[in-house]
């Protein structure tokens, strides 16, 4: 309690003027006019780019490469139209030098007069670099510099996609011509394929046809050689007719003379017959007339007996006249047809002269057809074979066609299609062959949130800095008086540290409503921004204590070393080695770190880390300041005065 009495009235001392009323109020709003100015001033700075004045000069000459009509230089200026990475102004190469020297331009960029010639000439033997040059004058600002040399990678990327399109649109333009090609000679391919088959077919066709002729010549080369070999059996046998044909007239007459003896005698014989008939008949006329005159001969065995073999004889003689009258009949027609066939012995043998001869004739034909058809039956084997020879090299070739139009195909299909459409992506797709996608486990999404951690630190311990030359680090009065060191010391930190947690707080609302902060953990950064000023507060409540103005020397020292060492800005391992060993040693790190956590997110760990760290330095700070002070009891009159009067 006694030392919030001494902080109460250490505060009384600002009562009177108003320049002295006030000097505590601008002393809390330090944190917010240095903190929240410098914040804002570079809030998002690269989200600005577009209003950087920036000279664009076209030189560039279209050309016309195999049959294409290549304008880089204009499709980069409507690119960078179509962007605002910065305030573009396309102008001549005289307003661009003019611009940059007197500043109205930050930097120009020029595109050559020979750059669509050397992207055109990128697939020859011995491409050339298009290259863009860009101008800057650090006279302008060092920074503009650096944000150009920023512009110059983002243009090197659009550029080089843009000519990777170029080239891919121009090799795919090369690919179309050899897939037409490929693609014509897989047609013919397929149709010597198809030729190739029917080929095949016609060839199978034609070995079937000869086979068939083959085996039908066989056959009628058989068929004609039994036909020769019967024309020779028919040819011989009609000449052993004609040699028996010369001795038929001799026959003939013989026949002809014995059956006019035949006739003759079959004659005499049927009249003797007749004759014998007759007597026969009379023979049993006079039995029988006898017997009527002798009624007892008709009784007697013999006469009967003599009766009986007349009437047997006479019918025996009436059938030996009807015999021989049949045999004289047919005697008479062999006569007849002996005399006709000597009439036609002549015809006959003119005849058989003549089937001789023509048969003669036949057989020699018959043995020409048959040899004929021999020499027909080998050509047709012959030509089997070379058949079935042609036959297997069509196969072969079919087979060749085949394979030639599969790796056709397979290449065709390895070439990818050229459609418009297609090229026009996947020139897209080589233009840019990568991309990559990169997450930030906790991003700060701008500039100024991003550094605001570093800047809030150094705005804290400035306030630290600048309070105690208004504010005496150690009453007098009181170190005078019975209170303990303690109460001395933490009545000096008190008032101080309450004015820079309420600058503290002022600058976080400030910078989160008015810039947009936006801490992640809003409450965890108010308690770190608390402990922090409290923390520095003491710190440099300490250095006053215990060197007066010269510890005031050694807190800038200090603030100018922890704003290089503490990380906030670059990584600490950029930093020169002593910057990384005293790194762990800083407050500053630890502030840096936590609000890190609590703005943009993080490890819960280290955010306890850095406030056991800081809340460390707080208890050291105020330990150490009332060693001061319980070392100062002895005082002098100098020490009465304050140093701000």
């Amino acid at each position: 309690m006694k030392a919030i009495k001494l902080a109460l009235l250490e505060l009384r001392r600002f009562r009177g003027r108003p320049l002295r009323r006030l000097a505590p109020v601008v002393l809390a709003l330090i944190p917010l006019l240095y903190g929240s100015l410098w914040l804002w001033s570079n809030w998002d700075p690269y989200g600005s780019l577009h209003e950087v004045p920036v000279a664009v000069v076209n030189s560039d000459r279209p050309v016309t490469d195999s049959g294409r009509y290549i304008n880089a230089g204009e499709q980069f200026v409507q690119q960078l139209k179509t962007t605002e990475l910065f305030d573009w102004h396309f102008v001549d190469p005289a307003e661009a030098r003019s611009g940059l020297r007197e500043g109205r331009y930050y930097f120009t960029i020029t595109v050559p007069a020979n750059f669509s010639a050397n992207l055109a000439g990128a697939t020859r033997a011995a491409p050339e670099r298009a290259t863009l040059r860009i101008v800057k004058n650090d006279a302008n600002g060092y920074l503009a510099g650096i944000m150009a040399d920023t512009a110059r990678a983002e243009l090197q990327n659009q550029v080089d996609s843009a000519a990777h399109a170029a080239y891919a649109r121009a090799l795919y333009g090369k690919v179309d011509a050899i897939r037409e090609k490929l693609q014509l000679a897989s047609d013919t391919a397929d149709r010597l394929v198809r030729d190739s088959e029917l080929n095949d077919r016609s060839i199978e066709g034609l070995t079937e046809g000869l086979t068939g002729m083959r085996d039908s010549s066989r056959r009628i080369s058989e068929g004609v050689q039994r036909i020769a070999d019967t024309a020779a059996q028919l040819d011989n046998r009609l000449n052993t007719l004609a040699s028996t044909g010369q001795q038929l007239p001799d026959t003939a007459n013989a026949l002809v003379n014995a059956t006019n003896t035949a006739v003759t005698r079959m004659s005499t014989v049927n009249t003797a017959a007749g004759f014998l008939a007759d007597r026969a008949t009379d023979n049993i006329t006079g039995l029988d007339a006898l017997g009527r005159r002798h009624p007892e001969l008709t009784r007697d065995p013999t006469y009967q007996r003599v009766l009986d073999d007349a009437r047997a004889l006479a019918d025996t003689a009436a059938t030996v006249e009807s015999d021989t009258q049949r045999a004289l009949s047919t005697t008479r027609q062999a006569n007849t047809r002996a005399v006709e066939l000597q009439d036609s012995i002549g015809s006959l043998q003119s005849g058989i002269r003549t089937a001789t001869v023509r048969v003669g004739s036949l057989h020699g034909g018959t043995s020409q057809l048959a040899s004929g058809a021999q020499a027909l039956t080998s050509g047709l084997d012959a030509l089997v074979g070379n058949s079935e020879v042609l036959g297997t090299g069509a196969a072969q070739l079919t087979d060749g066609a085949r394979k030639l139009s599969g790796l056709l195909d397979d290449g065709l299909a390895e070439i990818p299609p050229t459609e418009p459409t297609r090229v026009a992506q996947a020139a897209e797709v080589l233009g840019s062959p990568t991309s990559i996608s990169d997450r930030n486990l906790h991003p700060a999404h701008v500039y100024g949130r991003g550094l605001a951690p570093l800047w809030i630190a150094i705005t804290l311990w400035v306030f630290g800095l600048l309070a105690y030359p208004l504010f005496k680090p150690v009453n007098l009065r009181a170190l005078a008086g019975r209170n303990s060191a303690v109460t001395i010391a933490l009545a000096g930190w008190l008032p101080v540290a309450v004015l820079g947690v309420l600058g503290a707080l002022v600058l976080l609302t400030v910078v989160d409503v008015g810039l947009g902060l936006d801490p992640q953990r809003l409450w965890a950064t108010v308690g770190l921004l608390a402990l922090a000023t409290a923390a520095f507060v003491a710190m440099n409540h300490f250095l006053r204590a215990w060197l007066g103005s010269a510890g005031g020397f050694l807190a800038l020292v200090l603030l100018i070393v922890q704003i290089t060492a503490s990380g906030g800005l670059y990584p600490v391992e950029t930093t020169p080695i002593p910057f990384q060993a005293i790194h762990p040693f800083l407050p500053m790190t630890y502030l840096v770190d936590g609000l890190r956590i609590t703005i943009s997110g993080g490890l819960t760990e280290h955010l306890l880390r850095d406030v056991a760290v800081l809340g460390g330095s707080l208890v050291a700070s105020l330990v150490l300041t009332s060693l001061v002070v319980w070392r100062r009891r002895v005082w002098t009159v100098r020490l009465l005065h304050p140093q701000v009067e």
